[in-house]
């Protein structure tokens, strides 16, 4: 299982929310150079980045700095945060972004991001579903930085991704937490789509977390404010996937 160590950026600092909500950002390194740094130190290949002002805004507001940092780091890094058309995604990828990873937009424009599957290829394109469970436990897509909630559940959005390959989804109502990741809702996804390589995010905040979604036979994992809080060395959670 792949460990994704996470670096969400507001006003070029690492941050961190609780639950999707922007009032809560908590600063923890204002040197996103030096995570990527300690990152690869503890071993990791990939690294998840968010442009949360872009996320917010519906538009690229960091590329400058995101194009600066995978110049002098060595990790591949998938970028997600305001990814609204093709020129975006074209932008990432000259910048030397592994993979873009799109939110608000495949919801919204499905015809379009399949056309970016099909022309840069499913390896590069994650579909990141964002999501809180409603009064029936039906994940309900949420997007514009987890501030809209769409009327779209998860599996009406995949239903219309035949060729998609990475997905990523993450639990609103978990992330920030250290709670634990929702297992239920992975393993439902799993049922669902066992062709598809899910990315799980939000909640994680023990190594026991990661082994429960090692059972699950999940592609990866992101994890973030577990790393800043020190509940766990990076280290040891690329020990405990392997």
């Amino acid at each position: 299982m792949v460990i994704y160590p996470a670096i969400d950026l507001r006003d070029g600092k690492c941050v961190r929310l609780y639950k999707g909500d922007f009032a809560t950002t908590k600063i923890y390194n204002d040197n996103p150079l030096a995570m990527l740094e300690e990152f690869a130190s503890a071993g990791s290949e990939w690294v998840h980045m968010v442009d949360l002002d872009g996320a917010k805004a519906g538009q690229f507001m960091q590329l400058d700095l995101i194009r600066e940092l995978v110049s002098k780091t060595s990790l591949k890094i998938e970028v997600g945060g305001g990814i609204r058309d093709t020129s975006d995604i074209e932008k990432l990828f000259s910048a030397g972004v592994s993979r873009a990873v799109v939110g608000s937009v495949c919801v919204t424009k499905p015809e379009l991001v399949n056309q970016w599957i099909n022309d840069y290829g499913a390896d590069r394109i994650v579909l990141a579903l964002d999501c809180a469970l409603d009064t029936n436990g039906i994940p309900k897509v949420r997007t514009h930085g987890w501030q809209q909630e769409s009327h779209f559940s998860v599996y009406d959005i995949l239903d219309n991704y035949p060729s998609a390959k990475y997905v990523l989804c993450t639990d609103v109502g978990v992330d920030g937490t250290l709670a634990g990741p929702s297992i239920a809702l992975y393993r439902q996804i799993q049922n669902h789509y066992p062709e598809l390589s899910l990315i799980a995010s939000g909640g994680v905040g023990k190594l026991a977390d990661i082994t429960d979604l090692m059972q699950l036979n999940v592609h990866g994992v992101v994890v973030g404010k577990a790393l800043y809080e020190n509940q766990f060395t990076l280290t040891d959670a690329l020990a405990a996937a392997i």
